[in-house]
């Protein structure tokens, strides 16, 4: 069944049971304010037949009463004899002996069927509905009932009633059309944002719907959906530009392994030859391992929530990142120094926590000058696990700073830097043309992934004297980029605030204190 269809019956059935307690309420009153007039006016009919019986002597009590037509009355004794009544228009008694007994001493009211008869009981008896009060009539002996019709008192009310159920009638017969006109009017947007969002496809998802003018319900539903349909569509983007840039990736490496395997095969190769082949074709195959390595990471749900969540030592897990990348930064002569406070029992997944250690700790030694110092600091406090990363290279451009934990991000051209002796960092791959390319640009972007499983933040941001418009500011023992890792300390909850790359984290997160690792020295 339709809403407006729905809306319709309800509003109808509402009106109809609105119309039915306010038609009862009325005739109750109307009914009550009948009673209260016709007891009234009996009253009055009391005091004017006790005036006609006794009159001024109590000697001769006259044997009729005169009262107006539809109006009768009897004086009885308390037997219940009839003392004196109406022009004989009464063919028995209005009161039993039980009740003429009764009303002597209190006045009560009472609705039964009477036969009247015509003046000069010529006409036939009639069974009339009338309404009797009988009273004291303030005389020993007797007392005085009194009795009206009631037909006037319930035609008034029949008639009442007929004419309540014709307006409501006529009430329902517009409100039921009416309220369906008026729910398909205010569903009309809807119904217009139904048919466009048939039409969208996954590529125009951005234009979005169609906002109505009337400022309520619907059209705060119509941005929601709207702010819905910009981040689908956001995503959408997001993973056409994964999809083109990890094909980009892989095409480099596939073309290389075919060209030298073409090389291969041509006549005349000699051994030392074939064997350059097939170190170059063992390069890219790791090469093309890691990159489908990391782009598995990158394909999960950023919200997953680790697998191998434990209480580790964070120390160790420092030192176990910095001895990986130990051989390389030997090579460079660039020292790796750990500072760890209070991490001794971390609540997180130390693998992925080491992996995203060693994606920063290798572009730190990717780009720190020869006879650099690498400074990792580690600390907590009653919220969060801290670790922050600082090299002494050029640090991050202005440009690049927002962008820097986005997939397939890479740093300019003066954070490339010539690769000594065709050494790689842990985990890259490639084969050694003597320069170093910054990678595939997925090393931050895994960091940030991970980050975000444990509910926390990465975030970037230059060192002081690091590039200042463009430039390498003097003091160059202080510039450099700096990265900082962040996760709660307990148990982790729901999903953290996004990835924050740019922005300089407030606060010191080095460790507080006298650190419990001396510097380490790489190699």
């Amino acid at each position: 069944m339709r809403i407006r269809l729905k809306l319709a019956i309800l509003f109808t059935a509402a009106t109809l049971v609105l119309l039915a307690g306010a038609g009862l309420v009325f005739l109750t009153t109307l009914h009550s304010g009948l009673q209260n007039s016709i007891d009234n006016s009996l009253r009055s009919r009391v005091d004017e037949a006790v005036s006609q019986y006794y009159g001024e002597s109590d000697n001769q009590p006259p044997p009729s009463l005169k009262f107006a037509n539809n109006s009768y009355g009897q004086v009885l004794s308390t037997a219940g004899v009839v003392l004196a009544h109406t022009d004989d228009a009464l063919a028995e008694p209005l009161l039993t002996p039980e009740q003429a007994k009764a009303a002597a001493s209190q006045e009560h009211f009472t609705d039964h069927v009477v036969s009247i008869t015509g003046p000069a009981g010529g006409a036939p008896a009639t069974r009339t509905e009338v309404r009797v009060l009988a009273a004291p009539s303030g005389h020993p002996g007797t007392v005085v009932a009194v009795a009206t019709n009631r037909d006037v008192a319930d035609e008034a009310l029949e008639r009442a009633a007929k004419q309540l159920i014709f307006l409501g009638a006529a009430v329902l017969l517009v409100a039921g059309p009416g309220s369906w006109l008026l729910a398909r009017g205010a569903l009309r947007p809807v119904d217009r944002m139904r048919a466009q969002a048939a039409e969208l496809g996954a590529r125009d998802a951005g234009a979005g719907l169609t906002v109505p003018g009337t400022r309520d319900e619907i059209a705060r539903l119509a941005d929601t959906l709207n702010g819905l349909l910009g981040r689908l569509h956001q995503a959408y983007q997001r993973e056409r530009a994964f999809v083109a840039d990890a094909g980009h990736e892989l095409r480099t490496p596939l073309t290389v392994l075919r060209g030298e395997l073409e090389l291969a095969q041509r006549p005349g190769r000699t051994r030392a030859e074939l064997a350059e082949t097939v170190e170059v074709a063992a390069a890219e195959t790791e090469r093309l391992i890691k990159l489908a390595e990391d782009l598995l990471v990158l394909a999960r749900d950023d919200s997953e929530i680790p697998t191998r969540i434990r209480t580790f030592d964070l120390a160790e897990v420092l030192e176990s990142a910095a001895s990986t990348l130990s051989n390389w930064a030997h090579e460079r002569d660039i020292t790796i120094s750990l500072s760890a406070v209070q991490v001794s029992a971390i609540h997180g997944d130390p693998d992925r926590i080491r992996q995203a250690v060693e994606n920063v700790l290798a572009n730190a030694v990717r780009f720190s000058p020869t006879g650099g110092e690498i400074v990792v600091e580690a600390g907590r406090t009653a919220e969060v696990v801290d670790i922050e990363i600082s090299d002494c290279g050029p640090g991050f451009s202005p440009e690049f700073l927002p962008v820097a934990f986005e997939r397939f991000r890479r740093g300019d051209s003066a954070r490339a830097r010539p690769a000594l002796g065709g050494q790689r960092a842990p985990g890259e791959t490639g084969h050694t043309s003597g320069v170093d390319d910054g990678g595939s640009g997925l090393g931050l972007a895994i960091v940030a992934s991970i980050m975000r499983a444990h509910r926390g933040t990465a975030t970037a941001a230059n060192r002081t004297g690091a590039i200042e418009g463009g430039a390498v500011a003097a003091q160059p023992g202080c510039s450099g980029a700096r990265v900082r890792l962040s996760w709660p300390v307990g148990p982790l909850g729901p999903v953290g605030p996004p990835v924050t790359p740019g922005s300089e984290p407030s606060g010191a997160t080095g460790a507080a204190g006298s650190p419990t690792d001396a510097p380490y020295r790489a190699g």
